[in-house]
């Protein structure tokens, strides 16, 4: 039973406890409480209401909010793929020597881990950019309420948005969303700035931020932007410079140096104020890169060499074809490449040099590059001429010249100085030294020009090299010229190719002469003839016919070629017959070796993929290119072992994986073997041929450049040099190829669409002087070696006429003994078989030079491969020189 009552007991419990025991309730207390006022109950529902309403609005908002968030979070890109992210990066190609060449790539960036990102460099781009970074959970509140308190101001006014991105937000917005300016994009923005910030560090976030951003002079991200406007290495960058970088985002054209230094300057100084405001320089550090002059060094990438436009071409083109096209734009490939900077600028100097001096001997005036009008000629042509566009392939050391007045005798020209600091030099131009460009008449110049208005007029622009002084006046007349020339020289033991002039300019065509021009070699497929006779066992000094040769082709035609001189020398030595270029002599000795071992080696030695069986393919008239012909005459340097040429030494990833790595020469001994004996090096490539015929070879191509066609190409180079001229029918084609033991280069010159280069106008005339003046300086320093004589064979002293030369001789083979061998002329019986004369197919053969070393004949064996249909080919008169 429940106790007492207590004073403030409710009587309900009382009551409640009655029910449970069966007892009546206790009646209620029925005294009234004091009743409250009107104001009070009044106040009491205006609360309650206000309270429901605040209620139903923050419910409301939490629906709407709600809601609002769902709209837009719908759809929204994933931020898992900035896990893994990784940018479009640029592939960079490298010359031998580690200099930067070339950049491939739709963006020039080069990406940085974040432990490689400078202290500074961040502290900078935080200052100017999102000073709360390290602390904000991915968007600035307050930030975002100014700017939208700003742009509600705006509403209707047309004007940009104000912006209140940090840098998670700019990282969604680069990376993950458009670039449009908009109130829903921005809501966007900032609601994966939420995820992106809980679901990276902020470290990644800042990484991809400085790698990502654009900053101007086509840069994206800091590594490329430090290149760009320092010519630096990101982790050499100091307070200033990175200061400066740290200001471009907001705007990169507006804030750009080099073309708003001014603005620059006062948007750098405002990122340094801000850096020693939150610490993140010292007080004296400030004031220093304050100091700092902004001029930065304008790089703009890499530096470029002259020339190499074609070799860049090829070396990506070849990546294309390992890795494909994204990969190779993409990927951030590290190529490095055998070119040779400082050969590749002689070898674009030797070139050039030689088509101008063509030019000026051949060639014509080509007319003005343009007009400017006389009545600025007085004092306004300075800028007139400086509107003037430089045209591509303008020599580095030409100007852009305008004739101011003139005479009969002599045009006063005006230039402007090459350092863009718009100083201007005046010169004169004579009479005389503008007679080169006379008009040709009949292959011939024409009369001189008896005035200078003949050809020049006030007002006319012109090229002129200021440098150059000239009879009679101060600047030489210039032009690029019609003529065009390729350049290759490699390494020939290990392939390496050093050096690749496709033409005069590559900006003017990006054509490349050296590996896609098809021209017909002449004479300079000859050593492979008598190669074949060597592998014959035809001895140097063996004397073959000089007379007529004929020869009835497939087509019924009479195939009747001459020499280059048109008497006839009757019997010759062999060596004779080469160093002197004999096509008849050639002739008739390709006839008694046969038609098919020669084609044999021409495919052998990949001059071509398929020789034809025809006569006149055998003395050059057939398609090739330089890049073949160099690779030919390289494994004649290496005693024929197969050369392939390589213009990559090696591609890493940015990760630093090799993908690929250029095959190279091994050591049989290095590893084990004993401290006294020199290494032994196996290198790759099959042997083409035996090395005691190769030898006999390079000994007659030796007397080729010291007696006989190719002297021109050897002037003053006191080394032992082995080569061959090339001349074509109609001296339509100029080529020399020439080596020494640890360098072989090979030139050609001749014009796109083929045509006569001018009387006498031979490879050792055209192509050796550009040839002569590249080896000068490309074998400066280098030893003179000797080629290595063979095991076994001899040298001896054999004689024509008033020429004694030293020739090379195999194992059992003695000087004249083979000097009764002549052929008789128009003689259709081969050695060891017969030739058909209605075919000029070669008939049976005598003997396979992959296996014949020494030379009686031997059966036949089998017969000959059909010629192709389309092979090009010059049934005329074939290799003139």
């Amino acid at each position: 039973m429940p106790g007492p009552l207590k004073a403030g007991d409710r009587l309900a419990k009382e009551n409640k406890a009655r029910r449970n025991t069966g007892m009546p309730p206790q009646p209620r207390n029925c005294a009234r409480k004091p009743r409250p006022g009107i104001g009070r109950i009044a106040g009491g529902v205006l609360a309650r209401g206000i309270y429901r309403l605040a209620l139903l609005g923050v419910v409301g908002a939490l629906v709407v909010g709600g809601g609002l968030f769902l709209y837009f979070s719908s759809g929204l890109p994933s931020v898992a793929k900035l896990r893994h992210y990784e940018p479009p990066l640029e592939t960079r190609i490298y010359a031998g020597d580690f200099r930067l060449i070339a950049a491939l790539g739709t963006q020039h960036r080069i990406y940085v881990p974040y432990d490689r990102i400078p202290p500074v460099v961040a502290r900078a781009f935080i200052s100017a950019e999102d000073r709360n970074f390290w602390t904000e959970p991915g968007i600035d509140p307050l930030a975002i309420v100014r700017a939208g308190l700003v742009d509600l101001t705006r509403l209707g006014s047309g004007e940009r948005p104000l912006g209140a991105s940090t840098i998670t937000m700019q990282v969604v917005k680069n990376m993950l969303l458009d670039n449009r300016i908009n109130f829903t994009r921005k809501i966007k923005e900032a609601i994966l700035a939420l995820r992106v910030n809980r679901a990276l560090s902020k470290q990644r976030i800042l990484t991809l931020y400085l790698n990502e951003i654009y900053l101007g002079q086509n840069s994206w991200g800091v590594a490329a932007a430090a290149e760009a406007y320092f010519d630096k290495p990101l982790s050499s960058l100091t307070v200033a410079e990175a200061a400066m970088l740290g200001g471009l985002p907001k705007a990169p054209t507006n804030y750009n140096p080099f073309i708003h230094p001014k603005r620059a300057l006062h948007r750098r100084n405002w990122v340094i104020r801000r850096m020693r405001d939150d610490g993140a320089i010292t007080e004296a550090e400030a004031k220093q890169a304050l100091a700092a002059p902004l001029l930065p060094k304008a790089a703009a990438g890499a530096r470029p060499v002259p020339g190499a436009g074609y070799f860049v071409n090829a070396v990506e083109s070849q990546l294309v074809q390992m890795f494909g096209r994204k990969t190779t734009m993409e990927g951030g490939l590290i190529v490095r490449t055998s070119l040779d900077p400082s050969l590749q600028a002689a070898a674009m100097d030797a070139m050039r040099d030689r088509l101008e001096s063509y030019d000026h001997e051949f060639g014509v005036y080509h007319g003005p590059v343009a007009k400017l009008d006389v009545a600025d000629l007085a004092t306004g042509w300075p800028k007139a001429l400086a509107k003037q566009a430089t045209p591509p392939g303008l020599r580095r050391r030409w100007r852009l010249g305008v004739v101011i007045d003139e005479t009969p005798s002599l045009a006063h020209i005006g230039w402007l100085q090459g350092d863009n600091s718009g100083t201007t030099d005046t010169g004169t131009l004579s009479l005389a030294a503008i007679q080169w460009g006379r008009p040709m008449i009949n292959g011939t110049p024409g009369p001189l020009l008896r005035s200078m208005s003949q050809m020049l007029k006030p007002g006319d622009v012109i090229m002129i090299d200021p440098h150059k002084k000239t009879k009679g006046g101060t600047v030489a007349l210039e032009q690029i010229p019609h003529v065009e020339g390729s350049m290759l020289s490699l390494d020939p033991e290990t392939g390496r190719v050093r050096v690749m002039v496709g033409g005069w300019s590559n900006r003017m065509s990006p054509y490349n002469r050296a590996i896609q021009a098809q021209r017909q070699p002449g004479s300079s497929v000859k050593p492979f003839d008598y190669l074949t006779a060597m592998q014959a066992g035809i001895q140097p000094d063996a004397t073959i016919l000089d007379a007529p040769f004929t020869q009835r082709m497939a087509d019924g035609q009479l195939y009747r070629p001459g020499d280059y001189e048109t008497n006839f020398l009757g019997p010759v030595p062999v060596f004779y017959a080469i160093e002197q270029s004999l096509n008849l002599a050639t002739l008739h000795l390709v006839r008694r070796v046969g038609l098919a071992n020669v084609a044999a080696n021409f495919e052998k030695f990949r001059i071509v993929h398929h020789m034809p069986l025809i006569y006149p393919a055998a003395i050059g008239a057939l398609d090739t290119t330089l890049w073949r012909m160099v690779r030919g005459y390289a494994a004649l340097d290496e005693y024929g072992r197969q050369v392939d040429p390589s213009l990559i030494d090696s591609v890493t990833a940015p990760d630093g994986h090799v993908l690929y790595q250029a095959p190279d020469q091994s050591c049989a001994n290095c590893m084990d073997g004993s401290a006294d004996q020199p290494p032994v090096l196996n290198r790759p490539g099959a042997q083409l041929a035996d090395p005691a015929s190769i030898y006999q070879v390079i000994m007659m191509m030796r007397n080729v450049t010291e007696y006989g066609t190719g002297v021109p190409a050897v002037a003053g180079i006191h080394r032992p040099v082995a080569g061959k001229t090339g001349t074509t029918n109609n001296f339509n084609d100029a080529w020399f190829i020439g080596f020494v033991p640890q360098m072989v280069t090979g030139c050609w010159i001749g014009y796109d669409t083929p045509r006569n280069l001018g009387k006498n106008q031979t490879g050792g005339n055209v192509c050796g002087p550009a040839w002569n003046q590249f080896m000068k300086i490309a074998l400066k320093g280098q030893p003179v070696i000797d080629f290595k004589t063979p095991q076994g064979m001899t040298l001896h002293q054999v004689s024509f006429g008033n020429q004694t030369v030293a020739e090379a001789f195999k194992p059992g083979q003695v000087p004249g003994a083979q000097s009764n061998l002549g052929l008789v002329a128009d003689n259709p019986l081969g050695l060891g078989g017969s030739l058909s004369n209605s075919t000029g197919q070669g008939g049976q053969q005598d003997f396979n030079p992959a296996s014949s070393t020494s030379g009686n004949g031997g059966n036949p064996q089998g017969s000959a491969p059909q010629p192709p249909p389309a092979q090009s080919v010059d049934k005329t008169l074939g290799g003139l020189y």
